[in-house]
């Protein structure tokens, strides 16, 4: 398998410390915004985006219903959507 030159220009390297320093910054700005949800929203988003966890997995951790975390996990990424957007950070968020 062939990859063009173009493409691996643009992809940084394993050990690109810009890259490494920018993902850092990142991960500790979406950790932030997540901190400043309600508790049990801040759990769960946690649980379910930043853990990849499954719906049941994170209700039997958390102690709630499947749907209860279903609802929480919606009402909290609405919450940081709303939030991304009115800083102005919708264009900056890749992940």
């Amino acid at each position: 398998m062939s990859v063009p030159v173009e493409a691996l220009a643009e992809r940084p390297a394993p050990d690109d410390p810009v890259a490494q320093v920018l993902e850092g910054r990142s991960t500790r700005a979406a950790l932030a915004l997540v901190a400043e949800l309600p508790a049990d929203q801040a759990e769960v988003v946690a649980l379910r985006v930043l853990g990849g966890l499954e719906v049941a997995e994170v209700a039997r951790i958390v102690g709630k219903r499947p749907g209860t975390v279903r609802v929480l996990a919606h009402r909290g990424l609405r919450r940081l959507a709303r939030r991304v957007e009115a800083a102005g950070l919708a264009g900056a968020v890749t992940r």
